[in-house]
């Protein structure tokens, strides 16, 4: 019987995960649910490996679906899930369309290449880093290049259809500002497209086969799936038909035999065997089929068990449980003056994941009136603000949780409506390259919004309520009276205390009719709309330092109205 129907099936599947992946990081709108993203994301194996490790719940145990995927009907998830894989994949169909006659050969697998990437990996994130995790992960790799590149262009189509729209006055569009961070945090993703356009025009899934440890992992599991890829000598003519159309270059048809460890489960192989002698076979044995020794399959299942397990036990050990041991008395040193109970709140809060309960209010557009014209200084400023931590979003818990989890995707920088999320180049170190932050000089963060914490596949931003986002502190406001332009221009301006959603920042008497800003720490959530607002420069005479850890800001007091006696009776 011809399997031809088992490439069909997988082309569908990969259309849709990747298809669908691409519009989760072009989707600046926020248009799909998060149900939909749960979906799409759950099968992504490092995000949901790092998840599992740092928020241990069903909801994290896609990678073990992958694994037991693997085990069963070999590398699908390169072919049919990856979103990186199947990127590679379109780039091989234009190159069919370009030359029709190219044709892959056989190639030994580089080992000495893949397994010290595995290793490298794997290694480096046990001593506490995820800085190759996030270089080497497919997953990242693909959302920065979508992210980073297709967004804008994205963004610009909408613009130009908005622009055509109005002038027959359908306003279905609206313009959308297209706001980008420091170059150089966009280098590397240039690089990973150009050497993955590279290889993939030359040698196939060379990529996934040498320098993803994802795939490296897979192939070690794939060696004992019960499924997989089989020539029958009997019938095999040796015209080499399936080898040349094998994009992971492991059948060897003069031994015929399948390097099962590269496959990726395409099923090329089948629909060009005009004999039929390929099969995806089932543990059934054939009088032509080679038997495979006994012994392997206890190698790797002892090499994968022993890897999972270091993965689990020492990295959980180090970092997680060290920082979920130590959040709570941190919050209680750094903070004295909060009351018992609201720390007790936040531990509680943090304890549980800071709630997974989702808040699903739309986010509206940021109000414009931040982009009207302020009163600049005339006089520039000299006094530099001096910050201690980056800000790193709400509900990251810290720079620690934050800095250990992240793999750098830019899910959350495509998806934040006001852009304030931006890929860092040094904030974090050289180890946190491309990590987003806060920029509070690109825009602030809206009041009520909880998008980030929705869609962070990998668990370094979780998910919050809309109440403890707004009183969740994730940085103070700090303010440098030199630079003020009511001081040092005698101009009246307010707008830090316009843009503070808390009236952290407020105006007090200062000269005749001017005011001056005056700040209360202990009511900053740290959103950074004063910052942004603020007219002077170079330097801003208002910022915002981030908490190492997240702490909880008080309740602004409320003040009551006072009603006016009015001697006179009402005039009418």
């Amino acid at each position: 019987m011809r399997q031809f129907h088992l490439k069909k099936i997988r082309v569908i599947i990969a259309l849709i995960f990747f298809l669908s992946i691409v519009f989760l990081f072009l989707d600046f709108r926020k248009l799909l649910p998060e149900t939909f993203y749960d979906v799409f994301l759950y099968l992504q194996f490092i995000p949901s490996l790092l998840k599992f490790i740092s928020a241990v719940s069903v909801a994290t145990l896609g990678f073990l679906a992958v694994l037991l995927l693997t085990s069963l009907f070999g590398r699908v998830y390169c072919s049919a899930i990856c979103p990186l894989g199947i990127l590679q994949d379109c780039i091989r169909w234009i190159k069919r369309r370009v030359k029709r006659k190219f044709r892959y050969r056989f190639s030994a697998p580089v080992n000495y290449l893949r397994y010290p990437f595995l290793a490298l990996t794997v290694v480096t994130y046990l001593a506490g880093t995820v800085f190759f995790v996030s270089l080497l992960d497919p997953f990242s790799n693909f959302g920065r290049i979508i992210s980073d590149f297709m967004q804008p262009v994205y963004i610009f189509l909408n613009n130009t259809g908005a622009k055509l729209l109005e002038k027959v006055n359908v306003f279905f569009l609206y313009p959308e500002d297209i706001l980008m961070g420091g170059w150089i945090a966009y280098i590397f993703p240039v690089f990973i497209l150009g050497l993955i356009i590279w290889m993939s025009l030359k040698w196939g899934r060379l990529y996934c086969n040498t320098i993803c440890p994802v795939g490296t992992i897979l192939g070690l599991i794939s060696r004992i799936s019960v499924f997989r890829i089989k020539m029958i000598s009997d019938q095999c003519t040796k015209c080499g038909k399936c080898a040349f159309a094998c994009k992971s270059t492991c059948i060897n048809i003069n031994d015929q035999k399948v390097d099962f460890s590269r496959c990726v489960g395409c099923f090329n192989c089948i629909s060009v065997c005009p004999e039929d002698a390929i099969k995806y076979l089932g543990p059934v044995k054939h009088k032509s089929l080679p038997k495979e020794p006994d012994d392997s399959r206890r190698k790797v299942l002892i090499s994968a068990g022993l890897l999972l397990l270091s993965l689990f036990g020492y990295r959980k050990s180090t970092l997680a449980m060290e920082a979920e041991s130590n959040l709570p008395q941190k919050i209680k040193s750094s903070h004295p003056g909060l009351p018992e109970e609201m720390k007790s709140g936040l531990s509680q809060e943090i304890d549980s994941g800071l709630s997974h309960e989702i808040d699903t209010n739309i986010i509206t557009k940021v109000e414009s009136d931040l982009h009207q014209e302020a009163p600049h200084n005339k006089v520039p400023t000299t006094i530099e603000p001096e910050k201690h931590f980056t800000v790193t979003p709400p509900g990251s818990l810290g720079i620690e949780h934050f800095t250990g989890t992240c793999t750098a995707c830019h899910l959350c920088v495509s998806a934040c409506p006001t852009q304030v999320l931006q890929p860092s180049i040094f904030e974090y170190g050289i180890t946190g390259l491309m990590q987003p932050y806060m920029d509070y000089v690109t825009n602030y963060c809206n009041f009520d919004c909880l998008i980030c914490s929705e869609v962070c596949p990998t668990g370094a931003i979780l998910s919050l309520t809309t109440e403890a986002k707004k009183t969740l502190q994730i940085g103070k406001v700090n303010l440098i009276l030199e630079n003020c332009v009511v001081k040092t221009d005698n101009t009246s301006c307010g707008s830090c205390s316009e843009h503070c959603p808390t009236q952290a920042v407020h105006m007090i008497p200062y000269k005749g009719e001017l005011t001056i800003p005056e700040i209360r720490t202990e009511i900053c959530v740290g959103c950074g709309a004063c910052e942004h607002a603020c007219p002077t420069r170079p330097f801003r005479a208002i910022y915002v330092d981030g908490n190492f850890v997240h702490g909880i800001a008080l309740l602004p007091e409320e003040e009551e109205l006072e009603e006016k006696a009015t001697e006179e009776e009402f005039p009418f």
